[in-house]
């Protein structure tokens, strides 16, 4: 349960979020000033119904209004909706709204402990926190962000209303678009994860690359993103990389794919449009995976996917014959010990016979 400052009217919600309001007079006139979960929302707040599971406990929540698809619409008659075609998305604007997202960093302005290179090249309304670097020749898009101690490397680039949240390291090889977000403490355009191996052992080798970030992406917490050794590693539109991703040195990932936590990327593969990547999925190197590819929490990705759809598994294959291999695993004991008393009597058959085996 969260209430804020601001109050409006169901029916001025439903004009934000320009959606179909259902409900008698009465109900359009209630008062919000909160959201909160379906089975806890309170009678002054907004929830937000997005899969038929939770239809039962829409029916019984004490919400003013929920948020609805028009597929459930006809599933809740009685109840007072807002009919949108994305609830969550409407509920954000509902947040917004009532003054319930404040940035936790609204300083304007530098900062008098900020350190930013006179050749810099900073567009209007940039904000730069306490503590934070700029270096030379970096250029920072108007509406830009940086959080305390972020650090923007010489000749860097980043695009109109990014935000570089507290400790972010943006490296010098480095290109953002416009309206990325770059999470507390990650690094964009570390140096790659490549040897050579020399009569002392393994050597680093130079990676003189870079990374291009393309607009709208979000980059978690304590996410590493390496720079290419030759070339680019790159990032397409609308990507959103939760915490602790790794992308290794000449990734690239295609517009719109999203990567859970933990997930890890080895150099030089290339991941297509709208894939899905589960929490802890790993992929080896030089590996492609084709577009609308969806993989189950920690699978392996170990050689090229060429054909979309769900997999998962270790090693990734399609999800229904991991799922049938799965179930016939679970049978293998009582197989083994079938096995074991057949091998049992025929031995004993042949013991009886001489071993003729007839």
């Amino acid at each position: 349960m969260v209430q804020g400052k601001v109050r409006l009217s169901v029916r001025e919600v439903a004009e934000l979020v320009q959606g179909q309001f259902q409900g008698d007079a009465t109900q359009g006139e209630t008062l919000v000033d909160g959201v909160g979960p379906i089975e806890t929302a309170g009678p002054t707040e907004i929830a937000a119904l997005d899969d038929k599971r939770f239809l039962a406990a829409a029916q019984a929540s004490a919400a003013a209004v929920l948020l609805c698809p028009p597929k459930l619409a006809a599933e809740l008659r009685g109840r007072s909706l807002i009919v949108t075609p994305v609830p969550q998305i409407a509920q954000n604007r509902v947040i917004d709204r009532l003054g319930l997202w404040p940035p936790p960093w609204l300083e304007k302005g530098l900062h008098a402990t900020a350190q930013v290179d006179p050749t810099a090249v900073l567009g209007e309304g940039v904000a730069v926190g306490p503590f934070a670097v700029i270096g030379a020749r970096a250029r920072i898009g108007p509406g830009t962000r940086l959080w305390p101690h972020a650090v923007i490397e010489p000749d860097a680039v980043i695009g109109a209303r990014g935000r570089i949240q507290a400790g972010a390291v943006i490296a010098s090889c480095a290109t953002l678009g416009d309206d990325c977000l770059v999470g507390h403490g990650s690094v964009v355009g570390g140096e790659g994860f490549g040897f050579g191996f020399g009569p002392t052992g393994a050597v680093r080798l130079r990676h003189i690359g870079r990374v291009v970030v393309g607009h709208r992406v979000d980059i978690g917490n304590h996410v590493t993103i390496d720079r290419a050794r030759f070339g680019e590693t790159r990032i397409g539109d609308d990507v959103k990389l939760d915490s602790k991703v790794h992308l290794g040195h000449n990734v690239t990932i295609g517009a719109r794919t999203i990567c859970a936590g933990l997930t890890g990327v080895a150099g030089s593969t290339e991941i297509g449009e709208n894939c899905l990547l589960g929490g802890q999925t790993g992929v080896a190197d030089h590996v492609k995976v084709a577009s609308n590819c969806r993989f189950g929490a920690r699978s392996g990705i170990g050689g090229s996917i060429r054909e979309p759809g769900d997999y998962w598994g270790f090693w990734a294959r399609p999800h229904r014959q991991a799922l049938r291999e799965l179930a016939a695993s679970e049978k293998l004991p009582a197989a083994l010990k079938t096995i074991a008393a057949l091998e049992a009597r025929l031995a004993a058959l042949e013991a009886k016979t001489g071993g003729s085996g007839s």
